[in-house]
């Protein structure tokens, strides 16, 4: 495993290098993903080891914060949830999104690495623009993404059999206890004309993004016997 954690770190340092080109950066951070979901590691675990939750439910606050921050936090919303993670919106932060994500351990530690690849992937792909413009490519962006990793998460529930009810327990038992200890909980929605050319390019850069179904994969089977 430490071999495999070397790769990834090298992996991800070329990824990152201001020098890398942006196809090169792009196949980089695919490849690191697909070996961190094969073993179950995210960023912050490369160098650690990792302890099993067994199932329990947690919860971590998310902030994100720099440029379009909202939309970004929508598409870690989106993320999370395909993770088997509800969340929502914490107020009264101004400069930065905070989320309260609830689920297993290990499902949010898949959904922020995850999370990690995606920005990175939206930040050296977002084309120059009006904020106008770059707000509606994030919403196609944010589309992307979605059906990229909606399609690797029926992949793999296809791929063993009755994964598909493991996962859809694991979001219902998490989403009960974030109800039982949060009340008020509402639904959001913000309205901003969109531009069909930019969020086009937007959705085609997110369908780029290269997601293995093992990121759901986590103690799946054990789950099943």
């Amino acid at each position: 495993m430490t071999d495999q954690r070397d790769r990834i770190k090298a992996l991800l340092a070329l990824a990152n290098h201001p020098n890398t080109p942006q196809h090169e950066a792009e196949s980089a951070l695919a490849m690191a993903s697909r070996l961190m979901q094969r073993h179950g590691l995210n960023e912050e675990d490369v160098s650690h080891t990792f302890e099993d939750d067994h199932g329990q439910v947690v919860t971590q606050e998310i902030e994100i914060v720099g440029p379009y921050r909202v939309q970004r936090a929508d598409i870690f919303w989106d993320i999370a949830r395909i993770h088997s993670c509800p969340s929502y919106r914490e107020s009264g932060y101004g400069s930065a999104c905070v989320l309260s994500v609830w689920g297993r351990q290990q499902d949010i530690d898949a959904a922020r690495t995850i999370f990690a690849a995606v920005d990175m992937l939206a930040t050296r792909s977002l084309p120059k623009g009006e904020r106008s413009w770059r707000i509606s490519w994030f919403k196609g962006f944010r589309d992307g993404i979605n059906e990229s990793l909606s399609a690797a998460k029926k992949e793999f529930a296809q791929e063993v059999p009755g994964a598909g009810l493991v996962l859809a327990d694991r979001f219902t038992r998490a989403n009960r206890e974030m109800r039982s200890k949060v009340r008020g909980i509402t639904a959001g929605y913000s309205y901003f004309q969109s531009s069909a050319d930019a969020r086009e390019s937007g959705r085609n850069a997110g369908r780029s993004f290269a997601a293995s179904g093992r990121a759901f994969g986590r103690g799946v089977r054990g789950e099943l016997k």
